[in-house]
């Protein structure tokens, strides 16, 4: 994917997406799904990178995306396609949305991104889930992890973050071994 396609690419999906970061990331994995120009595996990697990476979802996997395609310089392009929309809508839109906010179609489109936004979810995380499953059973390792530590033992985010993070690391240090 060359500088201007990787622009384009994240550009286009961004400025048609509602409902942030997951919802871009899913419409993303449906758009590589079409190209298939990158493992599967590779991608279900990045993918759960960019959604344990902290900030904005949509521009860890532009970051990662870029970076795989055309390394720094593709990054910085992949991240501008990513949050120039937003910026542009939140700039030029925003007075207009607040002005007619109260306007019942306005409201009905609203709850309809709403829907449209959830069942998005829902795919990304039946999606990865799925590909956790049917991969090595050891992928499903930091899921259970991440759930016991902070649902069971109520532990604090971060530490269980650092935690899945160390383990993780150890694994692939005894796995190369």
């Amino acid at each position: 994917m060359s500088l201007l396609e990787l622009f384009v690419f994240f550009f286009r999906i961004s400025a048609v997406t509602f409902g942030g970061g997951i919802v871009i990331l899913g419409m993303v994995q449906l758009e590589e799904e079409k190209r298939r120009d990158i493992d599967p595996e590779v991608f279900a990697d990045m993918v759960s990178l960019a959604a344990s990476m902290p900030g904005p979802i949509a521009v860890s996997i532009s970051w990662l995306m870029g970076r795989h395609y055309r390394g720094l310089i593709g990054s910085f392009v992949a991240v501008a396609g990513a949050i120039l929309p937003p910026f542009l809508i939140i700039l030029f839109l925003s007075p207009f949305i607040i002005k007619y906010s109260d306007v019942p179609a306005v409201k009905g489109f609203f709850r309809g991104v709403l829907a449209g936004t959830s069942a998005i979810i829902i795919l990304v995380i039946i999606d990865n889930v799925k590909n956790a499953l049917l991969g090595k059973w050891w992928n499903l390792v930091p899921y259970l992890l991440v759930i016991s530590l902070i649902g069971v033992l109520n532990l604090h985010p971060l530490l269980v973050m650092a935690a899945v993070i160390a383990m993780q690391f150890i694994h692939e240090k005894v796995s190369l071994k």
